[in-house]
C-alpha cells in the first residue's frame, strides 16, 4: 500500500525550525523515525544531522556513518528508518539530485517500500513543508506528494501501537487542556452510566429577547463532544453538537476518532465556530425543520406561559387581597 498521508507533530515541525535556523544561509537535514501504518506515515522522532555533514546554498550531504549508526540504534525501538528531511533556500520541492537519491537507496535496499522526503522550504521569512514519498510499482519508480497532517503532540499517538482499544480518559485530560487554550472554555468531563457514554462538554445560558415582552428568556445550551464509550477503537465515531435546554440535541458532525486521535488540531476551530455561531445554532434548535423538535418546544414555551400566568394572577390577587385587609 502506497502511503497518502504523512503526520507530524507540532513540537517537531517546531524542533526542524530551529535547526534550520542554526544554518541560516545553507541547506541542513536529518533523519526521519517513525512508523507506517495503512495509508499513514506517522514521524516519531527526528535526528539532526552531524557536524561532519556537508552543507551549503544548493546542496546538503549527511555523514553516511553517522546515519547507518542513528538508524541501527533506532531500529532496536522498533523505529524504522522513514527518509529525511532537509531545507531549501526558497527553491520548492524535491530536486533532480534528490529523486536520484530517493531512487538509489530503494534500489540498494530492496526491503525497503517507501522512501519518505521532507523539505522545509524557506522563502519571504516563511517557510513551506512538502513531504513526497517514492516508491517502486514492479519496475516502475513512482513519486508522490503526499499530504501532511499535524498533530499536537506525539505522546498520546504512542498508545496506539499497544492496544486496539484506547481508554479515553488520558486523551480527555490531553483534549480538555488544548481547548482551554484555544477557546478559553474550560470544558467539564461526563460519564453516563446508562449508556456507558463519555462527554466533554462547555455549558452557557443563552439570553433570548423576547418580542412579545422586555424580559429575556434564558436558554442553557451546552456545546458537546460525546464518546460513544469509555474504551473507544480507532474506528468508533464521536458527535460533536449544541444541546438546547438539555433535551433537543442537534449533531453538527461526526468524525471517526481515529482523525481525532491523530490530529486533535482539526478539532479545534470546528468547536471554536459552534460558540462563534452559537445565536444562529440555537435559532435553529428555535425554529427547526424537524417537526417533533417544534413540537416539543412550543408546548414546553406554552406550558412556560401558562404558568407565569398563573403565579401572576395569584400574585396580583394576593396584593389585592393585602390592601383591602391594611384599608379596612
Amino acid at each position: 500500500m502506497i502511503p497518502k498521508k504523512l503526520i507530524i507533530a507540532e513540537d517537531t515541525i517546531n524542533d526542524i525550525v530551529e535547526e534550520s535556523n542554526r544554518h541560516e544561509n545553507v541547506e541542513t537535514g536529518g533523519l526521519l523515525f517513525g512508523k507506517i501504518i495503512g495509508e499513514c506515515i506517522i514521524i516519531l522522532k527526528i535526528i539532526h544531522s552531524s557536524t561532519n555533514a556537508k552543507r551549503t546554498q544548493v546542496y546538503f550531504e549527511m555523514d553516511e556513518d553517522f546515519a547507518i549508526n542513528i538508524t541501527k540504534q533506532m531500529e532496536q525501538n522498533n523505529l524504522a528508518y522513514l527518509g529525511n528531511w532537509h531545507k531549501h533556500l526558497g527553491y520548492g520541492g524535491p530536486s533532480n539530485g534528490d529523486d536520484k537519491q530517493a531512487e538509489l537507496f530503494l534500489i540498494q535496499n530492496s526491503h525497503k517500500r517507501n522512501y519518505l522526503s521532507l523539505i522545509i522550504d524557506f522563502y519571504n521569512n516563511d517557510y513551506n513543508l512538502i513531504a513526497t514519498n517514492y516508491s517502486f510499482d514492479e519496475d516502475e519508480f513512482i513519486k508522490k506528494d503526499i499530504q501532511i497532517q499535524q498533530i499536537i503532540n506525539i505522546q498520546e499517538l504512542n498508545k496506539i501501537f499497544k492496544r486496539k482499544k484506547l481508554n479515553i480518559r488520558n486523551f480527555i485530560d490531553n483534549l480538555s487542556k488544548n481547548l482551554e487554550d484555544h477557546t478559553g472554555k474550560t470544558f467539564i468531563h461526563s460519564q453516563s452510566n446508562k449508556s456507558q457514554s463519555y462527554k466533554l462538554f462547555y455549558e452557557e445560558i443563552y439570553d433570548l429577547q423576547n418580542s412579545e415582552s422586555k424580559p429575556k428568556n434564558k436558554i442553557v445550551y451546552s456545546v458537546f463532544i460525546k464518546f460513544p464509550y469509555l474504551n473507544i477503537s480507532m474506528t468508533d465515531k464521536i458527535s460533536i453538537g449544541v444541546t438546547l435546554d438539555h433535551k433537543l440535541t442537534r449533531i453538527v458532525e461526526e468524525i471517526q476518532f481515529s482523525d481525532i486521535f491523530f490530529n486533535i488540531v482539526e478539532l479545534l476551530p470546528k468547536l471554536k465556530n459552534i460558540f462563534d455561531k452559537s445565536q444562529y445554532y440555537i435559532k435553529i434548535l428555535l425554529h427547526s425543520d424537524n417537526k417533533k423538535e417544534n413540537s416539543d418546544f412550543k408546548n414546553r414555551i406554552k406550558i412556560i406561559k401558562v404558568i407565569f400566568r398563573a403565579l401572576k394572577s395569584i400574585h396580583i390577587q394576593y396584593s389585592f387581597k393585602t390592601k383591602a385587609k391594611n384599608v379596612t
